[in-house]
Formats: structure tokens, sequence, C-alpha cells
């Protein structure tokens, strides 16, 4: 053997070399496991960062799905429960406090108004504010109640559910409509008394708006309010949605974009007109609202437009399908995103033209927009109760 460092030992066939590690080889363990934990550590913070902006994601498609479920049932509902014609003049008829959206007191209430955002936030100049009318749109167990009463062989009938949450309690406000099959075409008369022009009963009384009827003649009960509200400012319900800040201000996320808000669903309040907010959605940038109208009376859609018929009836006649959009921010900002476009189509191209807003990202947003994802919802909804 020729030195300590040589020495090689031999047992039962296994060769130990005794030599150690040079101090070269030792700097070159020690920086390729220096480049692998910086490998590691930055796949790390990639992964870290993923999960939170998918986490972030997953909670605004949640909250997404929540909120535009509750507008796509009242969209649907627009029109439930209205008259046609009102019997007499009403008296006390009044809608929102707030008056921009309100339809005159001797016109028939339309199912839906809508035009710009203007009389509640600046920054949102270009977002819509949609007003949809509908005696079950309201926020109480009573608004989701209704029953028949016919007539036929001299003999009034009510129809009753057997069931507590559906049959109308005694002291819930209600109003009555008639089906007259004395006009052409028929028409859903809102029943008023013709001394006090009162337009609402508790469902204990509400024979006081019944007339004397032909048989085959009916009516239609709709609950309105529950019985701690003592009158009825409307015969109908009413829930407006708009983009809005908090109250205060601070209860935004902070993980908003600049200039986005809140999408809204206010009930207007039968005691003062105020509207009562219920939040649906987080770091909303725009809500665009187009309706499909039928103009020909073909029965198809021929004109798609941002505009919604005048009046009541032309309503029923043209409307056939509400389009909604709303431009939402998708999860938090994001310095290593660069989202790739200025510009967002609120809308789509229909008939061959563009139906929308087309929506300015930096003049909105500021230059930061390019560090958030944004995303479109849109809802299609063919209203069930404006035909003829």
């Amino acid at each position: 053997m020729s030195g300590f460092s040589d020495t090689y030992v031999r047992a039962r066939g296994i060769v130990v070399n005794s030599r150690g590690f040079s101090i070269v080889e030792l700097l070159i363990v020690m920086v390729i496991f220096v480049t692998v934990m910086m490998i590691t550590s930055d796949a790390f913070k990639t992964i870290v960062h993923s999960t939170a902006r998918q986490s972030k994601s997953l909670e605004t498609q949640i909250s997404g799905i929540v909120g535009l479920e509750v507008l796509r049932a009242d969209l649907e509902q627009a029109g439930f429960g209205l008259p046609w014609s009102f019997q007499n003049t009403l008296s006390g008829y009044q809608e929102a406090a707030i008056t921009t959206y309100n339809d005159a007191t001797a016109d028939v209430p339309r199912a839906i108004v809508s035009g710009p955002n203007k009389d509640l936030f600046g920054s949102y100049t270009g977002s819509k504010y949609i007003s949809i009318k509908s005696t079950v749109i309201a926020n109480n167990e009573s608004a989701k109640k209704w029953t028949n009463v016919s007539f036929a062989n001299g003999t009034k009938t009510r129809k009753e559910w057997g069931d507590p949450n559906r049959d109308l309690a005694d002291n819930d406000k209600v109003i009555v409509v008639k089906n007259s099959l004395t006009t052409t075409p028929p028409t859903r008369e809102l029943m008023v008394n013709g001394t006090t022009g009162t337009f609402f009963a508790t469902f204990g009384t509400y024979t006081t708006l019944t007339v004397t009827a032909r048989d085959g003649e009916t009516y239609q009960v709709y609950g309105i309010a529950p019985e701690n509200i003592t009158s009825l400012r409307m015969p109908f319900n009413r829930a407006d949605y708009y983009l809005g800040i908090p109250s205060p201000a601070s209860d935004l996320p902070a993980s908003c974009a600049p200039n986005t808000g809140v999408l809204y669903k206010a009930t207007i309040n039968h005691g003062n007109g105020a509207r009562n907010p219920m939040p649906l959605l987080d770091c909303v940038a725009d809500l665009q609202i187009v309706y499909g109208l039928d103009t020909s009376g073909s029965g198809s859609i021929n004109d798609y437009t941002t505009v919604a018929p005048g009046t009541a009836a032309e309503q029923r006649a043209q409307i056939k399908e509400l389009r909604v959009y709303l431009l939402v921010q998708d999860g938090s900002r994001d310095t290593l995103y660069n989202f790739p476009s200025q510009v967002f189509d609120v809308g789509e191209t229909l008939n061959g033209s563009f139906t929308g807003r087309r929506f300015n990202l930096p003049a909105v947003i500021g230059n930061d927009y390019k560090y958030y994802r944004w995303k479109l919802y849109t809802i299609v909804v063919r209203p069930k109760n404006l035909i003829q």
C-alpha cells in the first residue's frame, strides 16, 4: 500500500476508497445545490402566484354565477302580474322617490325601463340603469304567491294550493287583475275601487275589488307585500339594477380595479319609495342591455336596439329577447399579466352590426387596466310574460 489516502479496505469482496472529496468537488456540488434551490424557489413562487390568481378568479366566477342568476330570473319574470289597463283612476299611485325611470301615474306600467346610469354615479357614465317591474320581483314571501278566482254557473271558486308556502295569508297586501272577455282583444284590467281609487286590499278582503263577473271570466289575485306594509305605492313590485359604490366606499374590495363598482339589485320600498340595495357582484366595470324586437309583427326578431319600446302595449307586442352584458374583473391585479386590448366590446354583433358599447379600458380604468383580466358575462332571456 502506498499511503493512507490511497488505502483500500477489502472485506468480503467490497472495495472502499478511503480518499475524501476535494475542494473543487465540494464547490461543484454546492453550485449545483444552490442552482436547484433557486429553480425550486422560482417554481414555488410561480405556483403560489398562480394558485392565488386562480383562487381569486374562482371566487369571481362563483359570485358571478350567483349574482347573475338573480338578474336572469328577474329578467325572465319582467311583466309578470302587470295590468294592461286600469278600471278607474288610481289614488296614491307613485313609484320611486328618484323619479328618473318612473312611469307616469296615468299610464299603464311598462315591464322594463332602461337608460343611462346618470342619477347615481358620474364615474359610471355610459353604463346602463335597468328597472324591472313585476309582482314577483320583491324580496319577500308574499310576492311569490298568487291565486285564481273563477266564475262558472254563477259560482265563484278560489284556487287553494293547500300549502302555506304558496297560499296567501289574510293580511298579505294584494292586487286583483281581471281577465276581461268583453273587450277585443281580451285585456288584463286592474281592479280599482271607483269611490276611493284604492287599487289594493288585504287578501282577506280582496273581494272589495271584484265586480259581478260573467261565467267564464277569471280574476288573478297577486301578492305584493307582507302584512307589516301598511299601504302600497304601486300595483306591482320593482327592482332596479345598476352599478354603484358601497357606503362606506371602503367596503368595496381593495382588489377591485379603479372605477369599477358593485352590481346592485335594489327593490323599491313601498313606504317611502327609497331603494333597498342588495349587492350581487363586485368589481364590475360596465352594464349594458340590448332589446331583441319584432317590429314587423312577423313573430321573429328583426331589430336589436339599446332603446326599449315606449309603451307597455308596444313592449308586449315587440320585445322577444333581452340581452344583458356585464364587463367584470376576473381575479385580482397581476403585474405579470398584460391584457391584450385597450377596447372591450360590451355587446355583440347582431344582424350584421355591433350593438352595445365599445368600452375604452385605459380611458375609464386607467393605465393599470392591463394588469387585470377582464371577462364578459352575457345573459340572454326570452321574457315569457311579455306576450299578447
